[in-house]
């Protein structure tokens, strides 16, 4: 029996996934099919409903009008590897002459929009780009639904009378998961006790005059539509990982792993009316969950979205590109009562978000190199080729250039003593990293070490005013900086390899793991440099941290090198060896 390809037209142009939603709809809107039918209609049926040329000269639309600034390349792949005669025999004239008036298909591909448009060019951008999109789509085999070139067949042939019916989805694709009822009835979080609001206190109102005040009848609230995980299967998987949950693992996961605001275990305790241990524990056991399962074949689907989303972000892209980036960011997740995108940035060891910048490692950091990457070229370098050697992608260069302070973070101030300006906390997005509350809004406490006067300059002043001996026993003795040298037994070295800067577990002795205080089937979270979370976890007979690509990028790591590692209470230390 032949399967019919789930292929979606976002797979073929992946400028629409991190596209913004609007701009897309307003170009491939058509009430033929659903909204966002680009990202979840098998392409087939959507050519079957729509017709090749159709597609085709919005396409070219939608890169004329929005996309003018991405190369061919990026907007459809496939031209990279698609080859043409010379000659273009059978193209119109007109863009025959385009074509080769700018130097043939080989330079073409590589163009973008805003490139074609050129005053005594014989053919528009969009009719030229029309003729490269059915070029591609032409060479593509796509399985075109026997029922569906019929019913669009019909659909032609019949009078315009009245508007074309939407295209139904077939009733044989099966969705991820069952469909999720609504929240209020089976929602992860119905279990959790209500916290009243202030000012309310339960039960009964007492009494006026010696009649009882009969409270009036509760307004239900109105239940949201059920999630169909037929359109957002990424959605479904999700869900259908919490809703096997205990009550207070899902508490946890909604409030403090995947909240845009975590609140502190003392809190949530508080609200849950439970030990903090307990919920200590609970959480631990959320977060071991967790990282089982995306090693597990259940979330083969969302690790490869993932996978493809960071290598198009890039090291920085906005929040806005993050959202748009597939038409599923933006659902809401009913467990935990959260956008979808806002889970994905959760689940990404190696970035967070910063001042509304997806950015791997320190946004200030990347700043900085790319000053000194600039000012290290002539003023008239290729920006895009440059800022990609930082692993910026060609869309989003426009809005980071814009972005970019023209002061650095890093300069100085007469004002506070030389501290670095914005030297504030960064917030934490990784599962675990939220063990302990973030220090309140406001000021910052200013550090007390090393910002008084020097010891000995202030000892040998009031020698000089009393007149009295030297006094070197009030001299305290300076610290000495932890290292390997000073206590090997509190350090383990890890050779750095490839696998590890891509990410993969880094596994370490039982007798290191046993100092922690950790034994087998128990997981250990600490803070890493840069407030990047780190996730030791004993499972079997092997000790592993679940993955330390942020703490070896941040010290610039490279295989073959070794790193000496500590940890101290909730704390992670790192050294690179010279």
């Amino acid at each position: 029996m032949d399967a019919e390809s789930t292929i979606c037209l976002s797979d073929l142009v992946p400028a629409l996934r991190w596209s913004r939603p609007q701009q897309v709809a307003e170009v491939l809107g058509d009430p033929r099919l659903p909204g966002g039918w680009w990202g979840s209609v098998a392409l087939g049926r959507a050519l079957g409903t729509t017709g090749v040329d159709w597609v085709c000269e919005r396409l070219a639309r939608l890169a004329v009008t929005h996309l003018d600034h991405l190369p061919l390349t990026d907007f459809m792949p496939a031209v990279q590897v698609h080859t043409v005669d010379r000659q273009l025999p059978g193209w119109p004239d007109p863009v025959r002459s385009v074509i080769i008036g700018l130097g043939g298909w080989q330079r073409l591909r590589r163009l973008t929009a805003g490139d074609l448009d050129t005053p005594s060019a014989a053919a528009t951008p969009e009719v030229v780009l029309t003729a490269v999109f059915k070029e591609i789509f032409t060479h593509i085999r796509i399985e075109i639904p026997a029922e569906t070139a019929a019913a669009a067949a019909a659909t032609a042939a019949a009078p315009q009378a009245k508007a074309p019916a939407p295209v139904q989805q077939p009733a044989k694709s099966v969705p991820l998961s069952a469909p999720v009822p609504a929240v209020e009835e089976t929602g992860m979080m119905a279990a959790i006790p209500a916290i009243p609001a202030r000012g309310q206190v339960n039960g009964a109102k007492p009494a006026v005059n010696g009649t009882p005040v009969v409270p009036a009848p509760a307004k239900e609230p109105e239940k949201p539509a059920p999630l169909n995980t037929a359109e957002h299967p990424m959605v479904g998987l999700v869900e259908h990982l919490f809703r096997e949950w205990n009550q207070l693992e899902r508490a946890v996961a909604a409030q403090r792993l995947f909240a845009a605001e975590p609140i502190s275990l003392r809190t949530l305790a508080h609200e849950l009316n439970v030990d903090r241990e307990l919920l200590s524990q609970a959480q631990r056991t959320a977060e071991e969950r967790v990282l089982m399962w995306l090693r597990s074949p259940d979330s083969a689907a969302l690790t490869g979205h993932l996978f493809g989303l960071t290598e198009w972000l890039g090291t920085a892209a906005t929040q806005e590109q993050l959202i748009g980036a597939d038409p599923s960011h933006p659902i809401e997740v009913p467990a935990l009562r959260t956008p979808l995108w806002r889970v994905l940035v959760t689940l990404m060891p190696d970035r967070r978000l910063q001042d509304g910048w997806l950015v791997v490692g320190d946004l200030g950091g990347l700043r900085d190199r790319t000053r000194q990457l600039l000012s290290a070229h002539p003023a008239d370098a290729d920006v895009i080729e440059l800022l990609g050697q930082l692993g910026i992608r060609s869309h989003s260069a426009k809005a980071w250039m814009e972005a970019l302070p023209k002061t650095p973070a890093n300069a100085t101030s007469p004002v506070n003593g030389g501290a670095p300006v914005g030297d504030a906390p960064l917030p934490r997005r990784t599962p675990g990293a939220n063990g302990h509350p973030a220090r309140p809004a406001g000021v910052p406490i200013p550090k007390m070490a090393h910002s008084g006067p020097d010891p000995a300059t202030a000892l040998a002043a009031l020698n000089a005013l009393t007149g009295g001996a030297p006094r070197p026993h009030l001299v305290p003795s300076p610290r000495s900086t932890p290292s390997p040298a000073s206590d090997p037994r509190r350090w383990q070295r890890i050779d750095v390899t490839s696998g590890h800067l891509r990410g993969e577990p880094v596994a370490v002795p039982e007798n290191y793991a046993a100092q922690l205080g950790m034994r087998p089937g128990t997981l250990l979270s600490v803070t890493g440099p840069g407030d990047n979370a780190v996730v030791l976890v004993w499972r079997d007979r092997q000790p592993v941290f679940d993955s330390l690509q942020p703490v070896l990028m941040r010290l610039n790591a490279r295989p073959g090198d070794s790193v000496y590692v500590t940890v101290d209470g909730y704390r992670l230390d790192a050294q690179l060896t010279s």
